[in-house]
């Protein structure tokens, strides 16, 4: 339970040295959206962030979210998951109100399981693992400050699985 803490307060904390460093001049957009994967469960919700990170490399920016997968019982196993991301975006592509973006970045999932055998004993699986993530996304402008989203990427790690994200950003 102690390695669990540490690793989401390390996480935390460089999410937080990276949306407040120079937070003056960067845009800095929050937001959420919906979450689809390929395993259980399948459903979730996700809360993001992201920052401009200019003063790095033109057309890079970071991301940190927090997904929470709605626990699913396909028959008598109840599956829970949630997930920490920590994203690198880099935009490659801009046409008219539409930018597109490579990203790559770490992943920190938890994944339980919960069944019942045949004579009625709970049993339990589950654990925290870090991962990998590759994929792409885009982002469409609909005004100054609110921003749509969609994209795709793949976990690499003990707890694999593709996502699709749909959501919006709201600049600070």
């Amino acid at each position: 339970m102690k390695k669990i803490v540490l690793k989401i307060s390390l996480v935390a904390l460089f999410t937080v040295a990276i949306f407040t460093s120079h937070a003056n001049a960067q845009p800095l957009n929050i937001g959420g959206g919906l979450v689809i994967g390929t395993s259980y469960p399948h459903f979730g919700v996700k809360i993001n962030g992201t920052y401009g990170m200019d003063f790095l490399l033109k057309n890079l920016s970071g991301s940190a979210a927090f997904t929470f997968f709605i626990p699913s019982t396909p028959g008598s196993v109840t599956y829970s998951r949630w997930a920490i991301d920590v994203d690198g975006h880099y935009k490659f592509y801009e046409m008219n109100s539409f930018d597109f973006y490579a990203l790559a970045g770490i992943n920190i999932s938890n994944y339980s399981t919960k069944w019942d055998d045949f004579l009625g004993d709970v049993h339990k699986t589950g654990g925290t693992k870090p991962g990998l993530n590759a994929g792409a996304g885009a982002i469409y402008k609909f005004k100054e400050n609110i921003k749509g989203f969609g994209e795709f990427k793949y976990i690499l790690g003990t707890y694999d699985q593709a996502e699709i994200t749909f959501g919006v950003l709201f600049t600070l």
